[in-house]
């Protein structure tokens, strides 16, 4: 995390709208400008979990029906297991002629003509997630492909570390202020990138990102651990002092 401090004179013209007014350096006024980071980490709400059932068979008609059968029943397996079907999204589905490889028996190469791939996007409370893979394995299902995790509200979260980041940012600037005998004022300006003097400001989006883990293999039985949906901010502040 990197905290870069800077003291300026500068005169500035109020707290500036999207469309900004430019900054220019003048004497008559000073002010602090602070760079800071922050970060919120919180646990995640949602879950999407990508699952599906891959087989192979000597045809395309053989191979496209037992596809159909144990999809059903996986698909089945989970609306009965309190799933809604607005939760499920159709993420792949293909049936195609296989690409042989080289470390397959001869008697393999035989029976995996073609493949069939059906793979469905489950959108679910976090809280669910454990319950919805092991119903979707149980049933069927031989490809856990991944499980992103996140938050209900992603917006509601950048702006809490917009808001841990500009705290921050006040925090420096009141020290510094202390240090030169002075009164921190009013904040006159803010924003997610560190201009050069002369700029033209606007307030703008703090990014926020959630990674996923690993996707883990499809054992039997299967324990999964959330990961925390992590948001980060850098803001430019400029506060007056007195």
């Amino acid at each position: 995390m990197r905290q870069g401090l800077a003291l300026v004179l500068l005169c500035t013209w109020g707290l500036l709208p999207a469309h900004g007014q430019q900054i220019q350096v003048n004497r008559q006024n000073k002010t602090i400008a602070i760079t800071a980071d922050d970060s919120v980490s919180v646990d995640p709400e949602v879950a999407a979990i990508v699952v599906g059932y891959q087989n192979y068979g000597s045809t395309k008609e053989a191979v496209y029906g037992d596809n159909v059968r144990v999809s059903n029943e996986i698909v089945k397996a989970l609306r009965e297991g309190g799933v809604p079907k607005s939760a499920l999204e159709t993420e792949n589905l293909r049936v195609e002629r296989t690409d042989t490889q080289e470390k397959w028996t001869p008697e393999q190469k035989k029976e995996r003509q073609f493949q069939a791939i059906q793979m469905w996007a489950i959108h679910v409370p976090a809280a669910q997630a454990q319950r919805v893979v092991d119903l979707a394995l149980h049933a069927g299902a031989n490809n856990l492909e991944s499980i992103d995790w996140d938050v209900a509200d992603p917006k509601a979260l950048q702006a809490k570390a917009g808001a841990a980041a500009l705290q921050k940012a006040r925090t420096v600037a009141e020290q510094m202020a202390k240090g030169l005998n002075v009164r921190l004022g009013d904040l006159v300006y803010a924003s997610n990138r560190a201009p050069a003097l002369g700029f033209m400001g606007s307030l703008g989006t703090i990014n926020a990102e959630a990674t996923p883990p690993p996707p883990p293999p499809p054992p039997p039985h299967l324990t999964l651990y959330p990961k925390k949906v992590k948001s980060e901010a850098t803001v430019y502040a400029m506060f007056a002092i007195e």
